[in-house]
């Protein structure tokens, strides 16, 4: 039997896993269930019913981001607490086995759940809302017009990197690395800010990380970016932050002793 993985050892951990978890979780979809329709209700009665497409689009990635985030964050907490962890790691199963049991539930199985959560409320609300009047479109997920997509790739760099602070703090998970996350974002950003500066030799009006950038001379406004074709290389940036964060909580992982 394969000490890094056994399929049907891994599959009695998974159904353990299940076993013990799952009253937590249908109490969390239905949490979920409620914020959804809470915050499309709200929109739907502001707006008088006319839910725009790209509103629910910008509701579904808040959602997404914010619920996403808080959830795996809590994945591998039962690693901060000593009883808890004891338990965890006396499991004969290896450590590959025990992080891919979180992982499957913090992004494949999370994100089904969300999106069935999300369009089941939102199909209902926009039928309730559009009974008195037009019935407004559902956004779709995977459309060249709203490339709401690039919202689930954006949900795997967030899960990366909170999955990691999950299994790297002791407590308080998910404020510690949200405060991490948005203090080292505003850090990148000043240094780059000055780093821009000074191989400009000027002030710069605005540069964002990976971005173009824009500033004033002789009253006239001027934005530099790269072409489109090297500007998607950017994209090899994110990629990699998603790896090296899964791959540094799975490491956190084998680091975990009785």
């Amino acid at each position: 039997m394969s000490q890094f993985f056994n399929l049907s050892r891994f599959g009695r951990l998974f159904s353990k896993h299940t076993t013990e978890h799952v009253s937590s979780y249908l109490l969390a979809t239905g949490v979920l269930l409620g914020g959804i329709g809470l915050v499309l209700g709200f929109v739907a009665y502001e707006s008088s019913g006319n839910v725009r497409p790209d509103m629910q689009g910008v509701i579904f990635v808040m959602g997404l981001l914010s619920s996403g985030a808080f959830f795996t964050s809590t994945v591998f907490a039962l690693f901060g607490d000593k009883k808890q962890a004891t338990a965890a790691l006396m499991l004969p199963a290896s450590h590959w086995e025990k992080y891919l049991v979180g992982w499957l539930y913090s992004v494949p199985i999370f994100l089904a759940v969300y999106i069935g959560c999300f369009y089941l409320i939102d199909a209902i609300v926009l039928q309730v809302a559009g009974s008195a009047g037009r019935l407004m479109p559902l956004v779709l997920l995977f459309s060249n017009e709203s490339k709401l997509y690039w919202s689930l790739v954006s949900y795997t760099v967030v899960n990366a990197v909170f999955l990691w602070g999950s299994i790297f703090f002791v407590k308080q998970h998910f404020i510690r690395t949200a405060f991490g996350l948005l203090l080292s974002a505003v850090l990148v950003s000043l240094a780059n800010m000055q780093l821009v500066q000074g191989l400009m030799g000027r002030e710069v009006s605005s540069v964002l990380p990976f971005a173009g950038m824009s500033f004033i001379d002789n009253k006239e406004w001027h934005s530099v970016n790269l072409p489109p074709t090297q500007n998607a290389w950017f994209l090899l940036v994110p990629l990699g932050i998603m790896l090296l964060a899964w791959a540094a909580a799975y490491t956190r992982v084998t680091e975990k002793q009785i």
